[in-house]
């Protein structure tokens, strides 16, 4: 009677192990992985709207979170302000003097024409004067001298109204010309640093959790917001050692799911290089069956939105083509 009782135990477990092995069992089982997009702000400042929820769907391009502005836009006024004066200045020195600098030369110019026409005409006279002797040697060298001082001074006030109208020399607009681009590259920075106050999703993804809420001031760059992109979703599962001549990049699996009415299918795009658990010491062949190796496959666009990361999943191997 025990006899029988052990043959009819052996029966039922034998029963038992070829349901769980048979050929409607799954190959693997893995479960469902998110890759997240993280975003955040480059500086400390307060999260002044969310302009999504969670769970939400958005497009690239589309605003997210829009952060406190007041430090950005300040520093951008402050560098659009550098520039311009900056600038004023090249135009300045590449003009010359302004109009009414060279207007005031003029009038001096005149001023000592008329001087040195004057001089001029009382040289000649006293000329005449000495030539009789009417007048001595040294009256007549202080008219010559005053005469020449003024003709001095009307050469040298026509040089300075040329000069007036130049540009400043080459080396003073080339040093000014290097501070205009200096200028405007801070102001570049500033107008992109105020661009980036506004968080906007680099592309079409699911709003997957928000970690900040309006009012808080998240440190720099810590996440604010972060995002799961339907491409992003991938599913892991582990392959033993033994096993691992049975899976290739690029071949066919199958993933079923609670819920699921049919099968899902995918394609491995990566097979880990290295085994997910050691034995120590050294590899034996019973050791060998504790080697596990990372397998992740790509899910069809189509069913991928049937997919939460960290939902469990059945995984089935094609057939090698």
């Amino acid at each position: 009677m025990k006899l029988l009782k052990k043959k009819l135990t052996l029966v039922a477990l034998s029963g038992v192990l070829a349901g769980c092995y048979g050929p409607d069992a799954p190959d693997f089982s893995g479960y469902v992985n998110g890759e997240f997009i993280y975003l955040s702000h480059s500086a400390t400042e307060r999260v002044e709207d969310i302009l999504v929820t969670r769970g939400s769907r958005v497009s690239r391009g589309q605003e997210l979170v829009v952060m406190e502005s007041f430090t950005v836009e300040n520093s951008r006024d402050v560098a659009r302000k550098n520039y311009e004066a900056e600038l004023a200045t090249l135009r300045n020195l590449q003009s010359g003097e302004r109009p009414e600098e060279l207007a005031i030369t003029r009038s001096q110019l005149e001023r000592a024409t008329a001087a040195a026409r004057l001089a001029k005409n009382q040289m000649e006279r006293y000329q005449k004067l000495y030539a009789t002797q009417v007048i001595s040697g040294a009256e007549w060298d202080n008219v010559k001298q005053d005469y020449a001082q003024k003709q001095a001074q009307v050469k040298e006030l026509t040089s300075q109204l040329k000069a007036q109208k130049l540009p400043a020399r080459s080396q003073q607009l080339k040093n000014q010309q290097s501070r205009v681009e200096q200028a405007k590259l801070q102001l570049d920075k500033a107008r992109w640093d105020s661009q980036q106050n506004t968080i906007v999703a680099p592309q079409d993804a699911l709003v997957y959790d928000i970690i900040y809420r309006r009012g808080e001031r998240p440190g720099a760059g810590r996440p604010i917001i972060s995002l799961l992109p339907p491409e992003n979703i991938k599913v892991r599962f582990f392959v033993p050692e033994k096993r691992l001549g049975e899976v290739s990049v690029g071949q066919k699996v199958s993933f079923t799911c609670d819920g699921c009415q049919n099968a899902i299918t995918g394609s491995i795009n990566y097979i880990s290089p290295q085994a997910e658990y050691a034995p120590p010491v050294i590899y034996s062949t019973s050791r060998r069956e504790k080697l596990l190796f990372l397998v992740e496959a790509v899910p069809e666009q189509a069913s991928i939105s049937l997919l939460k990361p960290g939902q469990p999943v059945d995984v089935r191997l094609a057939a090698h083509e």
